[in-house]
């Protein structure tokens, strides 16, 4: 994927977070430089709460949600990009969580708690990690057959774990995927399937899921995926299509 193809796919995914209601802030509508401190924590914590609070602290993100969840998309050449979710330990995935923290909002704004009363209670909040964060990798430099897959995803913070993927992913597609696996309350109102069967063909030029397989079908498939690499387990899309 070139760069200018990245960064209008990185606007893209910001533009539809603010139609759904989810976007708070915006720090890079381009490709994320690199922090040698954050970069240095990532590489050598498992301490993920350590590692969310930096990159917050930091502003080192694309696009911040309401949840205080953010993105990191990052391109260094069309055969090297990576893109990541970061979940807020505390908030994200947990309805009882986030109304407690829009209840405490309310009161500073209130004023029945100061500023300082409202952060010492918000750094009290446990971190329950209840969505776990989630990296795709595109590759050619590290590829290696079956051992280090070109396209891979990470799951949590093993960092050893590769989920090898059929398909490259543009950020675009990488956020519309985490919007519905994490944000389903928000995608399943603007889904088809969340209509009857006899009223779905009436919902199709607007439903996120149509969305979601168009965009994947544009970001293509992966250059480094060996014969090997299709026999074992791997994910894919469009029906296995690898076309």
């Amino acid at each position: 994927m070139q760069l200018g193809e990245f960064n209008a796919s990185i606007r893209a995914t910001i533009e539809f977070f603010v139609e759904q209601d989810l976007w708070l802030s915006t720090v890079y509508e381009t490709s994320l430089p690199r922090s040698l401190e954050f970069n240095k924590l990532s590489l050598t914590s498992k301490d993920y709460p350590a590692v969310y609070d930096r990159g917050l602290s930091l502003s080192h993100y694309n696009l911040l949600l309401t949840d205080f969840s953010y993105f990191q998309f990052s391109h260094t050449s069309p055969s090297e990009y990576a893109l990541a979710y970061y979940p807020n330990p505390r908030l994200s995935g947990s309805p009882e969580a986030i109304e407690f923290y829009r209840s405490l909002e309310r009161e500073r704004d209130e004023g029945l708690l100061s500023d300082e009363e409202f952060s010492e209670l918000v750094a009290e909040i446990p971190s329950k990690i209840f969505i776990p964060r989630v990296r795709f990798e595109y590759s050619g430099s590290q590829y290696r057959n079956v051992r280090h897959p070109g396209a891979h995803f990470h799951i949590g913070m093993s960092g050893e774990d590769r989920w090898p993927s059929a398909r490259k992913l543009s950020p675009k597609s990488f956020g519309l995927l985490m919007a519905k696996l994490y944000f389903p309350d928000t995608w399943w109102q603007h889904s088809r399937f969340s209509w009857p069967d006899d009223e779905q063909h009436l919902h199709l030029a607007d439903c996120l899921d149509g969305k979601l397989v168009a965009s994947i079908r544009l970001d293509g498939v992966s250059q480094f995926l060996s014969n090997d690499e299709k026999m074992g387990f791997h994910f894919a899309a469009l029906n296995g299509s690898l076309a």
